[in-house]
């Protein structure tokens, strides 16, 4: 079971045994943080379970790490756990950065709080120490978890005391909620309430989170011993449900991030109604599934007399989804931008839709393509292979083998040929329950963003863009992914390939460039003549 190494207290043991006397100014303290009215409600709620959602900018993460905070403070030994779909979402600007850049300073400038430097235990989950007003420590504790099988078993055995799960409708299992919540209020020793809470900006009506927080409570809810505890048609007073809006907490914002947001949902009516004025509307569809987030005139760079080139500073990252007929083979890099972060480059293809082609042709294609590079920017590239897991868990009988497994035997006698390529070790990206739902949201989450960059020489993506649409929701069926469900067509081998990547790069599984590499500009992605 996942719990912290024991060991870990080690460090901590010349701390304890000078904590005897603790000062009567460290247990009370007349110093609160300085918030909006809503965020203050949200601050004082004592619910057991908690929900803040609103548009971007309304301090929903920070408003919930100085809960997390104020509760390890005042509790004896208090577990927080925070829990993500994947790290990336707590450590790049998120909650567990608010902690350590804004929150915890602002809590030892006031009333002198103590706390230690993050640490990793053998699950390399992120743990700290608080020091509490008791004399004691209590800890923080980050938890990814980007499935909703995974999470039964890895909160089991924690017994936190307060848990605060962050962006909580890019979660598409209620296990996010009913899984945890059974763990809650189990910790010996803990004086005041232990919640679950939750953030998140609006989905749909159709989303679990909204039946969840806006319908479940209005339903008869009993207690273990059969006593009812809220009728039908009343609200159920265990549950606190508050809408932070980025007008109240201006005082935190840079002046022009509104106007950033105004700008990312323009075009796009259904994200407007949920991240500018806050409301639940679910996304029609059947409908074209990047049609209001790619913009050629953004998006594209090049025209028929020139194409991106690649950058000798940076691996290339190939994504394959190979298939009988239909194969989709990319060709990116993952670039850090100044003031952006990472932009994802697509620079080259290799599609064929309705051709059957061997294995060994492929591969020998592939491979020309891959020393074609080498030789055209003079520089021999990393190449790093991410594939689907069918290629994985799927035993072809004809070759008597796995098709990574032929991949990597036949680029092996094939690279004999070429200078300077190896053969092709295959990686598998992460397939789980929602994961083509996860690598749509991530697409256009990029597109939003001006991260994902396409080379006008890849044309069969550049179509994909225009037309891979969505699946239609089944009448009467509540399907929240419906709408961010790629429907079963030619573009949408273009569409794995492209994505495979990115998931397995947002789950931290490849690091897809140098973190020490100094920041470029958009403007140097190279420009070659074709």
């Amino acid at each position: 079971m996942p719990k912290l190494d024991d060991s870990a207290f080690d460090d901590l043991h010349d701390m304890l045994h000078e904590e005897s006397e603790v000062s009567d100014d460290k247990k009370i303290s007349p110093w609160r943080p300085d918030f909006s009215p809503t965020q203050q409600k949200v601050f004082d709620s004592a619910k057991p379970f908690i929900l803040a959602y609103g548009n971007r900018g309304g301090g929903k993460s920070y408003i919930f790490g100085h809960k997390l905070v104020r509760h390890c403070y005042e509790n004896q030994n208090a577990l927080a756990v925070i829990i993500v779909g994947v790290r990336s979402q707590a450590t790049e600007g998120g909650i567990w950065d608010k902690l350590e850049i804004e929150i915890l300073p602002l809590w030892k400038d006031n009333i002198g709080l103590e706390y230690t430097d993050v640490k990793l235990n053998e699950q390399r989950y992120r743990y700290r120490y608080i020091q509490n007003m008791h004399g004691g420590w209590s800890r923080i504790v980050l938890i990814s978890m980007p499935w909703g099988v995974q999470v039964t078993g890895r909160i089991r055995g924690f017994e936190p005391s307060i848990v605060f799960v962050d962006e909580l409708t890019t979660l598409e299992d209620p296990a996010y909620f009913n899984a945890v919540v059974q763990q809650i209020g189990r910790r010996p020793g803990i004086s005041g309430a232990q919640q679950y809470m939750a953030a998140c900006n609006p989905d749909g009506p159709r989303h679990w989170v909204y039946k969840r927080f806006f319908e479940i409570p209005f339903e008869e809810a009993k207690d273990i011993d059969g006593k009812v505890i809220s009728k039908e048609g009343e609200w159920d007073d265990r549950y606190d449900v508050f809408h932070l809006q980025m007008e109240e907490n201006k005082m935190h914002l840079n002046p022009s991030y509104y106007q950033s947001v105004l700008e990312a949902t323009r075009s796009d009516p259904v994200e407007y109604k949920r991240m500018v004025e806050g409301e639940w509307v679910d996304r029609p569809t059947g409908e074209a599934l990047f049609i209001d987030h790619y913009l050629p005139q953004i998006h594209v760079r090049g025209d028929k007399h020139s194409r991106i080139m690649p950058s000798v500073k940076f691996p290339v990252i190939i994504g394959y989804d190979l298939g009988a007929v239909n194969h989709g083979i990319s060709f990116l890099q993952a670039i850090p931008v100044k003031d952006k972060g990472v932009v994802w480059v697509l620079f080259d293809e290799m599609v064929y839709t309705g051709r059957k082609i061997q294995l060994r042709v492929l591969v020998r294609e592939l491979m020309r393509r891959m020393d074609f590079w080498n030789r055209q920017m003079n520089h021999t590239f990393k190449y790093i292979h991410v594939s689907d897991n069918s290629a994985f868990n799927q035993y072809n009988n004809a070759t008597g083998s796995y098709e990574h497994l032929e991949v990597q035997r036949i680029s092996s006698d094939v690279s004999k040929s070429f200078k300077n390529l190896d053969m092709i070790r295959m990686s598998a990206a992460p397939k789980f329950a929602g994961s083509r739902e996860a690598r749509v949201r991530l697409m256009i989450s990029l597109l939003q963003e001006e991260r994902f960059v396409v080379s006008f020489a890849c044309t069969k993506h550049r179509q994909m863009f225009l037309n891979l649409q969505s699946e239609k929701a089944k009448k009467g069926a509540y399907d929240p992914g419906a709408g961010f469900r790629p429907k079963r067509s030619i573009h949408v081998h273009c569409f794995d390939s492209c994505t495979y990547p990115l998931l397995e790069a947002d789950v931290g599984r490849i690091q897809v460039a140098p973190m020490s590499h100094k920041k470029t500009e958009l403007i140097d992605i190279g420009l070659g003549i074709s």
